[in-house]
């Protein structure tokens, strides 16, 4: 028995010395950027796991971007580590090394590289020349495309034959390279900027003015949404002043200018198509207020990009934005030089019930009419595809709201085992089988219940479960298909929204109301005319926004504090960035915050709870208070603010990090790291609580009269005390019952 206890401690010690001695993927990536001419990228550096393929057929697509600014050289190469086996009858065996009668396809962005004989073996490694031309992508985003296509259609002629291939996630390719200026162009937009699930990331840099105007910072945030939008929310990048603008950021970034020409004069660094002269921009036949859209190769570093966003005034610096954030840049001969004359965003009513759907005002709308053409799902096994569509809050959809869905689908798939079903927001709507008449193309109708729908986005999705005659018949998998035509309907009835139907003014319904409109026209941002702090915030909080918002083009305002006119308070709905202490606004609202300050500092005071707690100042606390507008009801007003800049920027983090933002809850959050501290102070309950960690020798409690009803309830996942008692006199009791019991037993054994 020692021996083996010794021989499992010896083998937990050699196991530990093992791990102790790995070489991880992060070690990889830094390792082999070193070389400025070479590198390797495994299968588990692009997120791909080990694969298992299963014969007949089998297919495995793998999809990763690299450096927009690599020319890849001669020599490049896939290595795959391969494990092929094969279940078979005593006659047909084969031994590692032998050929297993499959062959596995490699098409790197549509081009066949190799067809590879697989030999059976455990980790055999396969290694595949990858010419110059096979890297030239074939996606529209930009990213390399990679298919590996397992053909073991002896299988099919054997019922007693199985081959099974494991692709390990330690392939991997060598890629020699050379760094040049990226490919720009504002036709590509996102790209560069944005280089979607690249292996690596290149951050972006967004500089503004150190005094920018209302508007420049309006043109920012705007821009802000923007990328947003075109990097689903993912897009890394900090806001600085153009005197924050580092050398460092300058070397390692891609930047993104946003100003005036006379507000930012680090542009005359740049060759740009229409270069500063005088301090203004000069291009064939601009006008005053026109706005320009530029893009130009990093004086910094030639493998990075540079866009501008500006113009002679500050009309011209909005238009900029705005036009980038409707998509489609427009541009003349040269592609990276667009000029802005006139930008006229969709009219919407900002008044609560009124109907904002779309552009228009009707009930049916074809599935053309709202942006998509004819959506085909391909292939043997499960497929889906979405349709977004918009109910702005304080509106609801009828009774009697329906989708015509018009289809049809190949003759070839097997009727019994393949069908359609229809999700409205994740939860089932309507499905059908599918038969020789459905091939023939049909219109079917699905009645969409008013409790599936939300206010805001709603997501269509149509899924389908295509399943081949036979699985050897699967290699012909583009003729298994299923289409979803145009000319399809949504009718869609909208009505104003009762009293009960609007939307309660809670975080956990953030980003509402703030994208209620598409073009986000319905807010405002109050920031700080001074701190480039705040405007970091705002800018996270408006890529959110973006993220979250339909909108085609993006219509945001920008006050600063001591500023705010009469309109836009009645008419908006405002996102406040500061220091308490610091901001007008914030001090105008004290009385009716949830949590107000102490006059003259940044600490806030908690009402209607249990118990009060006071933090100490040396930590970073974040807070969000979401609030009625005093002065028109129908408006509501969120402040992002904390005891410090880093308790600010962990305020506007909490809304734009959606781990952190599914867990917010009524009308004001603490943020400390990533804690959260959520109570509803109207109703005097706390939803959540304060952890040991955060209280240790950090939060002093306050004493105050406990109200006759308590007023504070922490959900907590830590035991009352008097469990804990209650169990340890329950285990003192059996453990002496079970002491008594023995001595008895040895007593009367000893008698006997």
């Amino acid at each position: 028995m020692k021996k083996l206890i010794h021989s499992l401690l010896s083998s937990f010690v050699l196991a530990g010395l093992l791990v102790g001695f790995s070489f991880s993927s992060s070690q990889a990536e830094e390792l082999n950027q070193t070389s400025a001419a070479q590198t390797t990228l495994s299968f588990e550096q692009i997120g791909q796991a080990d694969t298992v393929m299963h014969g007949p057929y089998s297919t495995t697509r793998l999809r990763f971007g690299l450096p927009a600014n690599w020319a890849f050289e001669n020599g490049a190469a896939l290595h795959f580590l391969i494990t092929s086996s094969l279940i078979t009858d005593k006659d047909n065996l084969v031994s590692d090394g032998q050929y297993i009668a499959a062959t596995m396809r490699v098409t790197l962005n549509k081009k066949i590289i190799t067809t590879i004989p697989l030999v059976a073996g455990a980790n055999v490694v396969y290694d595949v020349p990858i010419p110059v031309d096979a890297f030239v992508t074939s996606l529209n985003d930009g990213r390399q495309d990679l298919v590996l296509f397992l053909d073991a259609s002896v299988d099919c002629n054997n019922l007693y034959h199985s081959t099974t291939v494991i692709v390990s996630s330690g392939s991997y390719f060598s890629l020699p390279y050379h760094e040049v200026g990226p490919q720009i162009g504002l036709n590509i937009l996102p790209r560069p900027i944005y280089q979607r699930d690249s292996v690596f990331p290149v951050d972006a840099v967004m500089v503004v003015p150190d005094s920018p105007s209302a508007d420049e910072m309006k043109a920012a945030l705007i821009v802000s949404a923007s990328f947003g939008r075109m990097s689903i929310g993912v897009q890394s990048f900090i806001l600085v002043s153009a005197s924050q603008l580092t050398q460092e950021l300058q070397d390692s970034s891609n930047l993104i200018f946003v100003g005036k020409a006379s507000s930012l004069p680090i542009l005359q660094r740049l060759t740009l198509p229409a270069p500063l002269v005088n301090n203004n921009f000069s291009a064939a036949g601009m006008q005053t207020d026109d706005g320009l859209l530029q893009m130009a190769i990093s004086p910094w570093n030639d493998g990075r990009a540079s866009l501008v966003v500006s113009g002679n005034s500050d009309a011209g610096v909005v238009k900029a934005a705005q036009a980038l954030s409707a998509g489609e840049i427009q541009t003349g001969s040269d592609l990276n030089l667009a000029i802005v004359a006139e930008v006229v965003p969709p009219k919407f009513d900002s008044s609560p019930g009124q109907n904002n759907f779309g552009l228009t005002p009707q009930d049916t709308h074809t599935f053309s009419e709202l942006g998509y053409e004819t959506m085909t799902i391909t292939g043997e096994g499960r497929g889906s595809v979405n349709l977004e569509f918009y109910i702005p809050p304080g509106l609801v959809a009828g009774e009697d709201s329906y989708v015509d869905l018009t289809f049809n689908n190949s003759a070839l798939i097997d009727f019994n085992q393949s069908g359609l079903v229809v999700f409205l927001n994740g939860q089932m709507v309507g499905s059908s089988r599918l038969s020789e008449e459905t091939a023939a193309t049909v219109t079917q109708r699905i009645k969409i219940p008013t409790v599936s729908m939300l206010p805001g986005n709603n997501v269509l999705t149509i899924e389908a479960d295509l399943a081949a005659i036979s699985q050897c018949s699967a290699i012909a998998s583009s003729n298994i298909s299923l289409s979803i035509f145009s000319d399809s309907i949504l009718h869609l009835p909208l009505t104003a929204a009762t009293a009960t139907d609007s939307v309660p003014q809670d975080l956990s319904f953030y980003p509402y109301p703030f994208i209620n409109i598409p073009t986000l026209t319905n807010t405002a941002f109050v920031l700080s005319p001074t701190d480039p702090n705040s405007w970091m915030v705002a800018a996270q909080i408006a890529a959110g926004l973006g993220y979250s918002s339909s909108g085609s083009l993006y219509d945001l305002k920008v006050v600063f504090d001591g500023n705010v006119p009469d309109d836009i308070r009645m008419n908006n709905d405002l996102i406040v960035v500061d220091l308490p202490q610091d901001s007008e606004l914030i001090t105008e609202l004290d009385k009716s915050l949830p949590a107000p300050f102490e006059a003259g500092t940044n600490v806030a005071t908690i009402k209607n709870q249990q118990i009060v707690y006071r933090f100490s100042p040396e930590i970073d606390l974040g807070y969000l208070e979401l609030l009625p507008a005093p002065w028109n009801a129908s408006r509501s007003i969120l402040v992002v603010t904390g005891n410090t800049e880093d308790g600010v920027m962990l305020g506007g983090n909490a809304l734009f990090d959606t781990s952190l933002r599914s867990r917010l809850r009524g009308n004001l959050a603490l943020i400390k790291g990533d804690q959260i501290i959520i109570a509803d102070t109207r109703i005097g309950l706390g939803l959540g609580e304060v952890t040991s960690e955060s209280t240790n020798q950090t939060v002093e409690p306050e004493s105050v009269p406990l109200p006759s009803t308590p007023s504070f309830i922490p959900f907590s996942s830590e035991r009352p005390a008097w469990i804990l008692i209650v169990v340890g006199v329950l285990v003192i009791l059996i453990v002496a019952v079970l002491i008594i019991a023995a001595l008895s037993r040895k007593n009367s054994e000893s008698k006997g």
